[in-house]
């Protein structure tokens, strides 16, 4: 399948309703707690969104010109994302191994859970939103 500039677009839409829907969901979750219908969404959501982020970081790589300078700072904040996931997933871990430990305060075991978790949202967010703001310029992608 041919991706052109519409399914780009299409695809960086859902992701940056995605992610931010995730972020949103993520801070019910923690506020007032949700059910086993609105979290098994949640769920289903946050590993669609992991799956398009990483799907759209590989377009990425095929389809931006990183000759220019938008398209070598799309491509670079693409590779920072990665780095982003790698780190988020070390606090997120951490975070839930200090869970079990009893002399750790729950405020450093939490935060290092919001840390990892609402990282990636908010990076992935803004990188979507920076390719759908790019995809009108023609010397960043190659479509045609």
């Amino acid at each position: 399948m041919k991706f052109g500039r519409e399914q780009v677009k299409y695809i960086c839409i859902i992701l940056f309703g995605a992610n931010i829907a995730s972020i949103i969901l993520g801070i019910l979750h923690y506020i007032i707690g949700l059910n086993i219908v609105i979290g098994t969404i949640f769920s289903i959501l946050i590993v669609l969104a992991w799956f398009l982020n990483v799907a759209i970081i590989i377009l990425d790589d095929y389809k931006v010109v990183k000759n220019s300078s938008i398209g070598k700072r799309i491509n670079r904040l693409g590779y920072g994302f990665l780095g982003v996931q790698i780190i988020a997933i070390f606090f997120l871990v951490g975070g839930l191994f200090l869970l079990n430990a009893n002399w750790f305060s729950p405020a450093l075991q939490y935060s290092l859970i919001w840390i990892g978790f609402f990282s990636f949202f908010v990076y992935a967010s803004l990188f979507s939103y920076l390719n759908i703001k790019a995809l009108d310029n023609r010397e960043v992608w190659k479509f045609e």
